[in-house]
């Protein structure tokens, strides 16, 4: 479908041959749209669906923020496909957005100048919250826009437990693995993060909590994630397994 709609669509398809990772991926069409001569690029996952006046609504977010030129990162409103909830997004006491999802975001591309482009050995999970992080200790600052991207989190089911609702994402056994190792090994290199960091300890709790309350295959699922906090602390990072 991608190579019969190149000439109708007039977009350039880069084809890897092998999955290399999304940090990979990610930098090779930042690299292709620095190389233009663009100043923004816009990232997506393939199930991904953006709204009529997309990319404009995100600018406008940039154009009005305090001190536009201080912004690294332009984030959407995030909305369940499946669900139809809206993504909830890390935030700080002083309400700035603390970290966002690769899809949907707005990055101008002087920022990889500076701070680098993604993180390759983390290969998938984690590698926008680690960009998030770099940025953010870069002094540049995350703006959330009221543009809607429609997105899938893995297979969300919801739950109730002792009168409370809630979700889960059902990711398998392999992805449970990534998402352990590099979460670990994010929080080891950004621990001074004080605003993010507590947080996201707090998070990694629970979601194991709900992985072995609620979710199928938990017995290969917890042997994944132990195995990734393992490779965390020896530093083993890139490709383990195959998705």
């Amino acid at each position: 479908m991608l190579r019969g709609g190149r000439s109708q669509c007039g977009f350039e398809l880069i084809e890897n041959g092998a999955n290399l990772g999304i940090a990979a991926a990610l930098n090779i069409g930042v690299r292709e749209v620095g190389a233009k001569g663009f100043d923004w690029a816009a990232l997506f996952d393939q199930d991904s669906r953006v709204e009529p006046g997309f990319i404009n609504s995100m600018l406008d977010a940039c154009r009005t923020a305090p001190n536009p030129s201080q912004v690294g990162i332009v984030c959407p409103t995030y909305l369940d496909t499946s669900t139809g909830m809206v993504f909830p997004i890390q935030l700080s006491k002083a309400g700035e957005v603390l970290s966002a999802m690769t899809s949907g975001s707005l990055i101008p591309v002087q920022l990889f100048d500076r701070i680098g482009t993604f993180n390759e050995p983390l290969f998938i999970d984690y590698v926008d919250i680690e960009f998030c992080a770099r940025t953010r200790r870069a002094g540049y600052r995350i703006v959330q826009s009221r543009a809607v991207l429609h997105h899938s989190l893995g297979r969300i089911t919801r739950h109730r437990l002792f009168g409370r609702w809630f979700a889960t994402t059902n990711h398998s056994a392999t992805r449970r693995y990534y998402i352990t190792r590099n979460r670990c090994w994010v929080l080891w290199q950004f621990m001074g993060d004080w605003s993010w960091s507590p947080r996201e300890f707090h998070s990694a709790l629970r979601d194991t909590i709900k992985v072995f309350l609620v979710e199928q295959d938990r017995p290969a699922k917890l042997k994944h994630m132990m195995l990734g906090f393992a490779d965390a602390l020896r530093g083993r990072m890139g490709k383990r397994f195959d998705l």
